[in-house]
């Protein structure tokens, strides 16, 4: 009898891949690996302090040395002066007017040209690909556009000197991480009890208190452009610090924040929330008052798992985020990948013949995408009190791959996504009921092929047109909220309205221009994604490890893949599925240098499609 004992990593064990991961550099825009916030780790880097501009060098030294002298931002020599490295390589004149901790930043790959213009004396072209930049809240884009800047120089004291920095701070790839360091801000989630991520990228105090004074100017600031309308917050715009962040004699962060509602005992926690998610990280202790007073005279002392309710990745009302996964077998059946056997119930008997499913860890309900009899697929659910039945709930001529809420109160699918595509969420819970939602911004991208929801609820990750984009959920407009109209099961039509709050899809952006024929999605976390892509023209798809900005990636092994893959399951603390040529996989040691092979011992291979873990 065949082994179906599934291999685990265990805290210590990932601990120790996620660090050694950091160390190896893995590829990235430029980073080394999926979003971690490993403050006390990587502060300790200390960058090269370039050199002085070189005596009597021409135009185009000029400009690549004030480039890579942007590399490091902090003040030298004790003078107070911001960049004071760079600042070398400018005219007395713009060195005054130069502010470059306020412009956006523009990354450059390491192999950018400069061209001097032969026709004018001191005009240098700055010419490269640009993967990506910070915005001016610090946030990453990921671009992949040509950057091209003329830039102009006189003559100092007979030296070159730049007369116009450009309105860019420009760094290379390789010099970014020298100078940025990616960090995490929180957010609430719009119910005001779970902590959304907003991944920023700050320049690096050499004090605990500095670090966490820059991280809480940005939150007081509130959250990045694309969050903004999706996530809410303790602070306003009457929110500030009284002082400047301290460090105890015992260690502890003291903070004092006024003009913030503490009224309630949530409003107190939520603040309590924001602060230490953020913060901890940089000190694991934190203690905070309001106007000279705890926050809580009970609770003088906080730290990360005083507020782990706020998890976003954890099931509500449980420390767990998955269970054992299962797959479809060649007959359409939803069967356990660790006991082979087939679910009770129609979903476990191949009639109907299901396609996909999710199921919920929570509620334990499943949904399952399955050949409609009439023509075209459907939409099936079943509940664990009522695992005789699956009901009907979307009927279309194509639908994507279930996505469930964190609650498993909801199933979200695509319908049509090759012809007219429309997000659909459906509720789980009492008589089948949907609502369209809008999502305006699909339209003319191309096909629609999957979507995945984070685990906070709030972003969803959508492939539209072989191509991975990041967007939002935010309230639908008003005018928007009228429950549409659908193709009922029976085939007649009806009001659809689930009685949800409406939604709407948008500030959908491309996560990763180089990633093509994009196929399965998942969340890992509220921080990162795994997604199957290819990175060459007619290229398999490879398994790709993404932080939710698309700054950080890192290529997962493919030691074992000799085919497309087309279905994909993840899940924190347990093993990586695949499936393709019709075979289900699991990877056999670490992400970097594991290898593909059958989740079943003394088996060479599983045959299968679609896995899932509950989630």
């Amino acid at each position: 009898m065949p082994d179906r004992r599934r291999r685990r990593a265990g805290p210590i064990a990932l601990l120790v891949l996620m660090v050694g991961a950091l160390i190896a550099g893995c590829t990235a825009i430029p980073g080394s690996s999926a979003a971690f916030d490993v403050t006390r780790i990587a502060d300790q880097v200390e960058p090269v302090v370039p050199d002085a501009p070189t005596p009597g060098a021409g135009p185009d030294q000029i400009v690549r040395g004030f480039i890579a002298a942007s590399a490091r931002p902090e003040s030298e020599g004790g003078t107070g002066s911001s960049f004071a490295a760079a600042r070398q390589y400018l005219t007395p004149d713009a060195q005054a007017g130069w502010q470059p901790s306020q412009l956006p930043v523009v990354i450059l790959d390491d192999n950018y040209r400069t061209e001097a213009d032969p026709m004018e004396s001191g005009t240098v072209s700055v010419i490269g690909n640009s993967p990506g930049g910070l915005d001016g809240s610090r946030a990453f884009h990921s671009s992949g556009v040509v950057y091209s800047r003329a830039i102009h120089l006189v003559k100092v004291d007979d030296e070159w000197r730049i007369s116009d920095p450009p309105p860019d701070l420009l760094l290379t790839a390789s010099d970014f991480p020298t100078a940025y360091r990616q960090r995490v801000l929180y957010f609430l989630d719009p119910s005001g009890t779970l902590v959304v991520p907003d991944v920023r990228h700050i320049i690096i105090g050499q004090t605990t208190a500095n670090r966490a004074n820059r991280l809480l100017a940005m939150l007081l600031d509130g959250p990045a452009v694309s969050l903004q309308g999706a996530v809410t917050s303790s602070f306003s715009s009457r929110s500030a610090l009284r002082s400047n962040p301290s460090v105890d004699p015992d260690g502890v962060l003291q903070i004092d924040f006024t003009g913030v509602d503490v009224s309630t005992t949530e409003a107190r926690r939520a603040l309590a929330a924001q602060v230490v998610w953020t913060l901890s990280p940089t000190t694991p202790r934190i203690a905070i008052s309001v106007d000279g007073v705890l926050l809580d005279p009970a609770q003088p002392v906080y730290t990360i798992n005083s507020v782990s309710s706020f998890d976003p990745d954890r099931l509500p009302g449980t420390g767990q985020v998955a269970s054992d996964p299962f797959y479809v077998s060649p007959g359409g059946a939803v069967t356990g990948l660790l006991d082979g056997k087939p679910v009770a119930g129609p979903l476990g008997t191949g009639s109907p013949t299901v396609l996909s499913a999710a199921a919920s860890a929570t509620t334990r309900v499943t949904a399952a995408v399955a050949v409609d009899p009439g023509g075209g697929e459907q939409l099936l659910l079943t509940s664990p009190d009522q695992v005789d039945r699956a009901d009907p709930a979307l009927k279309a001529d194509t639908l994507t791959q279930p996505s469930l809420t964190r609650s498993g109160d909801e199933a979200w699918v695509v319908q049509n996504g090759g012809t007219k595509p429309e997000v659909y969420r459906v509720s789980t819970s009492g008589p089948p009921s949907r609502e369209r939602v809008p999502a305006d911004e699909l339209a003319g991208k191309g096909a629609v092929t999957a979507l995945a929801l984070s685990p906070d609820g709030v972003r969803v990750a959508v492939v539209v047109g072989d191509q991975l984009y990041l967007g939002v959920l935010k309230p639908a407009a008003a005018e928007g909220a009228s429950a549409p109209t659908s193709t009922a099961p029976n085939g007649g039509s009806r009001d659809e309205s689930a009685g949800q709050s409406p939604l709407q899809i948008t500030g959908l952006t491309v996560l990763r221009s180089d990633l093509q024929d994009v196929g399965p999605i998942t969340f890992v976390n509220s921080l990162e994604l795994v997604v199957a892509a290819a990175n060459a023209p007619n290229g398999f798809r490879s398994l790709w490890n993404l932080s939710i900005d698309g700054y950080e990636s890192r290529k997962i092994s493919d030691n074992g893949i000799f085919g497309n893959i087309d279905g994909l399951a993840a899940a924190v603390s347990e093993p990586l599925l695949i499936t393709f040529s019709g075979r289900v996989w699991q990877l056999d040691g670490s992400q970097a240098d594991g290898k593909w092979q059958s989740p079943v011992d003394g088996q060479p291979f599983l045959n299968g499609s679609a896995p899932f873990y509950p989630s």
